[in-house]
């Protein structure tokens, strides 16, 4: 294994409401075949949105890889993959906006994702959500922990199987 494998998700209770509580999560195995998951809340004061918490978790997870190895991000948001797979370079190159001459939603992080990518190969993967693929169950599992505020941070030796 020469390469950091990524699962990220986002979750979002009350999604849409005034009471909308999001949160993030990712499992990382990093190239020596140990695993990191991740999770936490989107700050107060932040849009508190599925989207938001997607886009945390990548960031999140893509500052995690500090070594040079190649990366497969896996996730189940279409928008993520699509942008991570052609759309963000567009964007950077139109000066951060879209074909309707608007910037993304949430372009401060896609312009950290877009920072965190330099220098790095990263392959993005869409992987069908709540399909029985255990990376990505993890990560939902950790997004709905970070949606309830809480935050964690822990390694173990156990790498997560490949989709």
């Amino acid at each position: 294994m020469n390469t950091y494998t990524i699962y990220t998700d986002g979750a979002c209770h009350n999604n849409g409401s005034p009471f909308a509580q999001a949160g993030w999560g990712a499992v990382l195995t990093n190239p020596q075949g140990d695993t990191l998951e991740i999770a936490g809340p989107v700050p107060e004061g932040q849009p508190q949105t599925n989207s938001r918490a997607e886009l945390m978790a990548v960031a999140e997870a893509l500052k995690q890889c500090k070594q040079p190895a190649p990366i497969i991000l896996h996730t189940d948001s279409e928008y993520i993959a699509k942008a991570l797979q052609g759309w963000l370079a567009s964007w950077k190159a139109k000066g951060w906006k879209k074909s309707d001459r608007k910037p993304p939603e949430h372009l401060d992080l896609w312009q950290r994702i877009d920072q965190l990518l330099q220098g790095k190969k990263v392959t993005t993967h869409w992987v069908k959500a709540h399909s029985g693929i255990l990376g990505n169950e993890r990560a939902d599992a950790l997004a709905s922990l970070g949606a309830r505020g809480e935050k964690l941070s822990k390694r173990s030796r156990r790498p997560v199987e490949a989709a």
